[in-house]
């Protein structure tokens, strides 16, 4: 989670509620459109990555993992579950 443009995703994802007398946040599934608190959420590439199966597909991979914001959309975890599918 400490690559940026992947934090600025779940930044404009979320929106803030008050609860127990402090901010509390929860994120928008880009999929349901449903709201969620942050670890029933996930961090999705809208292009797969890939595997690593020789040396050749690590310049590929690298740059697919590290994408930049555009790259990446907020899902709950079902929906994921759903994509990986």
């Amino acid at each position: 989670m400490r690559w940026p443009p992947m934090h600025k995703a779940k930044i404009g994802a979320r929106r803030s509620f008050h609860g127990g007398g402090r901010t509390k946040w929860e994120y928008r599934c880009s999929k349901c459109t449903l709201y969620f608190k942050d670890k029933e959420i996930e961090v999705h590439h809208k292009q797969e990555v890939g595997t690593l199966k020789c040396y050749e597909d690590l310049p590929g991979f690298v740059e697919r993992l590290f994408c930049g914001i555009e790259g990446y959309e907020i899902l709950c975890k079902e929906c994921h579950k759903q994509m990986k599918l």
